[in-house]
């Protein structure tokens, strides 16, 4: 107990120091802990959200058992299936970029099972919604016009996965054409679905949680790590004096590792529980708390007692680890710690885990008889290796480079100051910058993971999009093609196939307008179509799957036997879009031929000029046909799309980048303090402050700069890795890697007004700068 209590009393009864050392190493320790609960929470979030959906997700019955065709259905065979022809659909929809859900019900009756968050379900022409769609139908017009409905209730917060959710549910009549398809609803509680209608890439708006509780686990822990080593080592010098000292006052070597280990657990465990308190003070205020897109409910972020132990325990006891095995020098040699002995020259061994990476880059990237699956490996480890070896590899640049600098015949004296104090101690330096460089390392592969993402899907294939938008309705009910026809930048396309027979062959002709025949194809150059005549149809599709050039030749009749004119103009055409009907023959809807024929239609393609027509045509359907759904991109964010991957790394480089900042910050503070002492000795000599302080910065830029070029380097060999392994020009990929050579630049400012500043207003000398150690 009495080592426990030097080894506090050391800690916080050094002077303001020591108060200043406790306070930055609890405050880093506080942090990270807060950062890593938080991370752990949005797994608990995810689950909690999953279990919610899941109790929503609706469960159809068929012939008296439910369905077999989702996974786990036979769990639910033990629940009686509710009588009569209650039937629902979900559909999917959005509201700019954010994702709507409608869920159409008919038929419920008093028997119905009523989902969670519901007290009853509504009758056609009622509508529940969920609060954030209430107050969107309130103050948006794209939201009220989509649902012309009379609100009857909101949905309770067991129903919604998180306070943003966008959902309703709108009753129709049972007859509704878009329910035909639908088999009986049976209950609630069965396996997550897809929803009809907007493409996606995941079940639910959950999902993505689960990601980001990967992501920042990867973006946290290793940060939180080089953060909490750095607070663990603050005033390393000062310390292992101290240690050196009661090594010679007669304290055995494993009496001075328990009061190290005193001193550094103390601190960081006052910070580890500090940083839990903050987590259990801000946590039950975090409801609606946005990460972009992303928000949950304040009771799903939790962190059992198991984990928060695990969190305490596992920082205390790292701290400890880092300061015991960092101090074994003073244990070991206290007599050369008290003398301030330089250190031994750096290893070149530290290299081998820098080379070993950017070797492994290389193979991934220029070796191509390697299979691209193991190339993806290599450039793993390279990753991996090169991360962990540039932090090492430090200290033997920082020497080589400051020996290189004392060679100079005109240095100025500041440099040659800087220079003699990197070489005198070539591993402190690189102490201080080595979080800043793994920072920017970290969040230079991030920045290109960003770019390819967001920008560049397809990396091999460079296409540009169409800016029309091609959607498909199921199941129309009467009159809405009319209303859809009446809206600008809407085309109808309605080409449905009419039997004939071309030369006594069974064939398909086409019917349709000719502005639904150019909104689906590209004429040839020079060409037109003209409503009221017949055309020989040369549809060219690209592809293993391309069909045989037709032959044109023979009477063409139709089923009734009505011939058609004989065509003598043969339209070549190109689809517009990734759907494609070929038939030989069209024939314009305006042909005398076809007059009093009219088709039905089951479905029809409709065309969009732009987002805001798609958006005109969500609007349309979701008021004037409830369970009829719009299949195809109405632009809503949703799954692990390009959206959601550049918020993940960006929350995750932002975190790396705090950290990193944030130790370079607190060990730039805490050296400045604990070089006071031979500063006052070459201020007192009559060195001038300004001089003294020069060389304090330049031995921390020094190896400040070293490391950001090293860093940025790295990333770059990796990216050229990348882009043999993509087998794309390492060009394309360079160009994306601008804002990491721009981040490495802000950071090597931000380290130099960090280094030079305290350095700057800390030159006030006293008898006490000169008499503590």
């Amino acid at each position: 107990m009495r080592l426990i209590l030097l080894g506090l009393r050391m800690s916080i009864g050094s002077g303001r120091g020591g108060m200043l050392r406790t306070a930055l190493m609890s405050s880093g320790a506080a942090l990270g802990v807060l950062i890593v609960l938080a991370a752990l929470a949005s797994g608990a979030v995810a689950k909690a959200q999953d279990e919610r959906a899941r109790g929503r997700s609706p469960v159809y019955a068929t012939e008296g058992d439910y369905s077999s065709d989702t996974d786990g259905g036979s769990r639910y065979t033990d629940r009686p299936v509710v009588a009569g022809a209650t039937r629902l659909i979900e559909i999917d929809d959005a509201i700019g970029h954010t994702p709507l859900r409608r869920i159409a019900i008919g038929g419920a009756t008093a028997d119905t099972e009523v989902p969670p968050g519901l007290a009853r379900l509504p009758a056609p022409g009622e509508i529940v919604v969920s609060p954030a769609l209430a107050e969107l139908i309130r103050t948006d017009a794209r939201a009220r016009e989509r649902f012309p409905q009379r609100i009857i209730g909101t949905i309770g917060r067991k129903g919604l996965i998180a306070p943003n959710e966008l959902r309703a549910y709108v009753g129709v009549a049972v007859d509704d054409p878009g329910l035909d398809e639908q088999r009986a609803l049976a209950g609630f509680g069965g396996p997550l679905r897809f929803g009809r209608g907007d493409e996606m890439s995941d079940p639910d708006v959950f999902s993505p949680a689960r990601y980001a509780a990967i992501a920042f686990a990867l973006f946290v822990l290793v940060p939180f790590g080089v953060f909490l080593a750095t607070c663990a080592r603050l005033s390393a010098t000062t310390r292992d004096r101290r240690i050196a000292g009661l090594r010679l006052l007669g304290v055995s070597a494993r009496q001075a590792a328990v009061v190290n280990a005193a001193e550094t657990g103390v601190v960081a465990g006052g910070g580890a529980v500090l940083g839990a308190v903050l987590y259990g003070v801000l946590a039950p205020l975090s409801t609606g708390w946005p990460v972009g897109r992303l928000q949950w409910y304040a009771s799903d972020v939790s962190v059992g007692v198991g984990w928060l132990i695990v969190v305490v325990a596992g920082t205390v006891a790292f701290a400890i680890a880092v300061g015991v095995l960092a101090g074994r020098p003073a244990r070991l040699d206290p007599l050369g710690v008290r003398r301030g002995a330089p250190a031994a020259r750096p290893t070149p061994w530290r290299l081998v885990p820098l080379v070993l990476g950017l070797a492994a880059a290389a193979v991934a990237g220029l070796y191509e008889r390697i299979p691209v699956d193991q190339r993806a490996l290599w450039l793993l480890g390279a990753v991996l290796f090169t991360g962990l070896g540039m932090s090492i590899a430090l200290p033997v640049f920082s020497y080589a480079a400051a020996g290189l600098v004392r060679r100079l015949p005109a240095a100025p004296v500041w440099l040659e100051l800087a220079a003699a104090r990197v070489r005198h101690s070539p591993g402190v330096a690189p102490r201080l910058v080595a979080s800043l460089t793994v920072a920017i390392y970290v969040a230079g592969l991030g920045s290109l993971s960003i770019a390819l993402v967001a920008t560049d899907r397809d990396l091999v294939r460079e296409a540009t999009p169409s800016s029309a938008t091609l959607l498909q309705i199921s199941s129309p009910p009467p009159g809405l093609a009319a209303d859809l026809r009446a809206t600008p930048g809407l085309t109808v396309a309605a080409l449905p196939p009419v039997p004939v027979t071309i030369g006594g062959v069974e064939k398909n002709a086409l019917m349709g307008d000719c502005a639904e025949v150019v909104a689906m194809y590209r004429l040839g150059a020079g060409q037109s179509c003209v409503d009221g005549q017949v055309y020989w149809l040369d549809v060219t599709v690209y592809g293993p799957g391309a069909p045989e050039k037709p032959s044109f030749s023979g009477e063409i009749k139709l089923t009734d036997g009505t011939v058609v004119p004989t065509p003598t103009v043969t339209l070549t055409a190109s689809p517009r879009f990734n759907v494609a009907q070929t038939a030989p023959v069209l024939i314009t809807r305006q042909a005398p031929v076809l007059a009093g024929f009219e088709p039905e239609w089951k479905s029809f393609d409709l065309v969009a000029a732009d987002a805001r027509a798609v958006e005109r045509a969500a609007r349309v359907v979701s008021a004037t046909a409830p369970a009829t759904y719009l299949q195809g991109d109405l632009g809503g964010y949703r799954g692990i799309d390009s959206n959601l991957l550049v918020l993940i790394l960006v929350c995750g480089l932002t975190v790396t980048f705090v950290l990193g900042v944030g130790s370079f910050a607190a060990a730039a503070i805490d050296r400045t303090m604990e070089r006071r002492r031979d500063n006052a000795t070459l201020i007192v000599v009559g060195t001038r402050p300004a001089l003294v302080a020069a060389g304090e910065a330049g031995s921390g830029a020094l190896p400040l700069a070293l490391g950001l070029v090293t860093a940025s380097a790295a990333t770059m060999v990796i990216a050229a890795s990348l882009a043999g392994i993509l087998n794309v020009r390492i060009g394309f990929v360079f160009d994306r890697l601008a804002p990491v050579l721009w981040l490495a630049g802000a950071a090597l400012l931000t380290g130099l007004v960090l280094i030079a500043v305290p350095a700057y207003v800390t030159q006030r000398i006293t008898a006490e700068s000169l008499r503590r150690p």
